[in-house]
């Protein structure tokens, strides 16, 4: 009964700062996360609420954050086409790689600049390049399909570089990974065969995608059961997570992948409109407004009163890292200068892995230090996560206005 009360609180909550976004000017994406940190601060002020004393910690918020996730890549996917894709995997790759090698490395000297002198300096100096780099694919998707410019060129750039940025972060969570249990990276053997795991997923996806699936659709056609195709794109999603995840990938792969193929050249106009509508039902109005108040709800204040000059430090560098790395290979791509900027300021959010990563540290006694930056800097990861995916929307409207 309890989680039940807990994603009931939450539904009702970020629907009603959803609208007040909205009437205000800003996504509803924006008044949602904002509820989840209301949410947090009323439960840091402890007051007598045990309901909300548990949120942060609750199981089924968790579960319902993950399909929220599934439920935007799969929608991004139906809503986009594998030509626009393809169009821009050049300019976007670029833009990927600007966007995390520049912020890897000035996140990596500002921690190690401020940072004791421990034998743990250096994963920990790493643990914040790498969450400075990593970009929030959910995030980037439902907000440029809340503004309109999910099919601009500034949107597909944006899409097909968060997908490449997830590859490389997955990489780079690797690494990191490496680094705080065995106090070494990775070899390039491993590097190279992670990269070999994400270019066969690619393939099969791919292929399934181009020869299966059309083939697949024809025959369910003729199936007498409801719903039989929504049934199958769910299942070649839910496949293609599972094919990601047993290849090393990140399980988000898998239904952006499927949505990608699912189009009305396959399955029909009528068919593909129904599902796309009711995709997007279900996803609007439960699952995704979960998700962005479980990023709100993990916020944890102690970093801004213990070491604020570094928490201001930290938003700086993350925010103008994606800034200048995405949004200078993008004007390079041939991009206009507001377009530039506008990919820089949609590739700044972030969100679920690299709180993924700052789990990781966090578990692996990485913070469990004396020293103030130290032991405030999961706190201000986290801080630093919701701040730039809050100000993400707000910076893109105002470019892109």
């Amino acid at each position: 009964m309890e989680h039940a009360l807990h994603l009931l609180l939450l539904l009702v909550v970020t629907r009603l700062f959803g609208e007040l976004s909205e009437r205000l000017g800003q996504p509803a994406s924006m008044g949602e996360i904002v509820a989840g940190v209301a949410i947090a601060l009323v439960a840091a002020a402890s007051l007598p609420i045990p309901l909300l004393a548990s949120l942060a910690e609750s199981p089924f918020l968790e579960v319902a954050a993950e399909f929220g996730i599934f439920f935007l890549l799969l929608l991004a996917g139906i809503e986009m086409r594998p030509r626009e894709i393809a169009e821009h995997s050049g300019g976007s790759l670029a833009v990927a790689l600007g966007g995390v090698l520049f912020p890897l490395g000035a996140g990596f000297a500002l921690a190690w600049s401020v940072l004791p002198e421990t034998p743990l300096k250096f994963a920990q100096a790493l643990l914040v390049g790498v969450a400075l780099s990593i970009s929030a694919v959910p995030v980037a998707v439902s907000i440029f399909r809340e503004l309109g410019y999910l099919h601009t060129r500034v949107g597909r750039t944006v899409v097909s570089a968060a997908i490449f940025d997830d590859v490389i972060g997955l990489m780079l969570l690797a690494v990191v990974t490496g680094v705080i249990e065995t106090g070494a990276s990775p070899d390039l053997a491993a590097m190279l065969a992670l990269l070999g795991r994400a270019g066969l997923f690619f393939v099969i996806a791919v292929a399934v995608g181009l020869f299966l699936y059309p083939r697949l659709s024809r025959a369910v056609s003729r199936m007498r059961i409801p719903a039989p195709h929504f049934s199958t794109l769910m299942a070649l999603a839910l496949g293609f997570a599972v094919l990601a995840e047993a290849l090393g990938m990140d399980f988000i792969l898998g239904p952006f992948m499927a949505g990608l193929f699912f189009d009305p050249e396959t399955v029909g106009a009528k068919i593909y409109d129904g599902i796309k509508r009711s995709v997007g039902d279900f996803t609007d109005g439960l699952l995704a407004p979960l998700f962005f108040a479980s990023i709100g709800v993990r916020v944890e204040l102690g970093a801004v009163t213990a070491v604020p000059g570094f928490l201001l430090a930290l938003v700086g560098v993350a925010f103008l890292g994606k800034l200048l790395g995405a949004g200078l290979p993008a004007r390079l791509a041939g991009l206009s200068s507001r377009e530039s900027l506008a990919v820089g300021v949609g590739m700044s959010g972030r969100g679920a892995v690299e709180l993924i990563i700052a789990s990781i540290a966090l578990e692996a006694g990485l913070f469990d230090q004396p020293d103030p930056i130290v032991a405030n800097l999961f706190s201000a990861l986290v801080i630093m996560a919701v701040v730039t995916t809050l100000i993400m929307p707000f910076g893109l409207r105002r470019v892109l206005r």
